[in-house]
């Protein structure tokens, strides 16, 4: 989600590559549920891989070592074993990924000089790192996997997914055009209340459509609405935070006009854990 004030000549990302893109990332995501739903899993599991790629690489500039490739490996792996074996599975995936991570990074430290040569707090604080970068990542990720296998679970997933594209699409052009009023200056200078209010209004039209149209109380489709643009906002807010610690614009470019797959990622993963939790509600 990201607005900025209005200028002559905006500067930053260009909004046609994103919009460009965008187009061609929401098409696929949408062939992908109503093809077969075995797609977007495969989707959240590229997705999810890429991430980690990103982030352990970001993470490396304030000099913290994450190994990248069973970070990648792990990544993958856990969309599914999740989408096939459930749950139990899914903890099981994310506990051995964090495990392999810190195994392979004692080996790094036993073997290799210039990883022996840093303090042992340091090498405690890669482990945290890497417990960090799985439970944040693949793991909230794969949440919108176990939303799939439920009853009505591909419309699940484009709704709340929806939503938190409304919130992101909104929050921007309306903050493009009209922010003026900052309200988190210190952690991202381009978020504005008018681009809030733009969220708050394209989050909600989105979300109280699908849960409306899933057969939901209208009550429900209110709270559903209320916690997708919280997850949505605050998450946005703390990816700007991890940037602006590690010191970084964007996680990568391989996105044009929205910089890396992480900087695309940052308001959906919060929300799906949120929008897993609510959906299992017996209403």
């Amino acid at each position: 989600m990201t607005d900025q004030a209005a200028s002559p000549k905006p500067a930053g990302r260009s909004l046609k590559a994103s919009v460009l893109v965008g187009l061609v990332l929401g098409g696929v995501f949408l062939a992908s549920i109503l093809i077969y739903d075995p797609i977007f899993m495969v989707l959240a599991a590229v997705a999810a891989g890429a991430g980690a790629w990103e982030l352990s690489t970001a993470l490396r500039t304030q000099g913290w070592h994450v190994p990248r490739i069973p970070a990648v490996i792990g990544s993958v792996l856990i969309m599914p074993v999740t989408f096939f074996f459930g749950p139990q599975a899914q903890w099981l995936c994310a506990l051995a990924t964090v495990a392999s991570l810190i195994l392979w990074r004692i080996c790094q430290v036993l073997f290799d000089p210039h990883a022996r040569s840093r303090h042992w707090t340091q090498t405690l604080q890669d482990f945290a790192a890497a417990a960090f970068l799985v439970i944040y990542l693949p793991l909230m990720t794969s949440f919108s996997v176990l939303i799939l296998r439920g009853h009505n679970g591909g419309l699940w997933v484009v709704t709340y997914v929806a939503t938190v594209a409304m919130v992101d699409t909104f929050g921007y052009l309306v903050g493009r055009r009209l922010g003026k009023h900052k309200i988190a200056p210190g952690v991202s200078p381009k978020k504005s209340l008018e681009g809030l209010i733009g969220s708050i209004f394209g989050g909600t039209a989105a979300a109280m459509l699908g849960c409306l149209a899933l057969g939901k109380p209208l009550w429900f489709a209110a709270v559903f609405a209320g916690a997708m643009i919280l997850a949505a906002v605050f998450g946005d807010l703390a990816e700007s935070l991890i940037k602006r610690d590690l010191g970084v614009k964007d996680m990568s470019s391989w996105l044009p006009g929205h910089g890396g797959v992480m900087d695309r990622m940052d308001s959906i993963l919060p929300a799906t854990l949120l929008a897993y939790l609510l959906i299992s509600l017996p209403i």
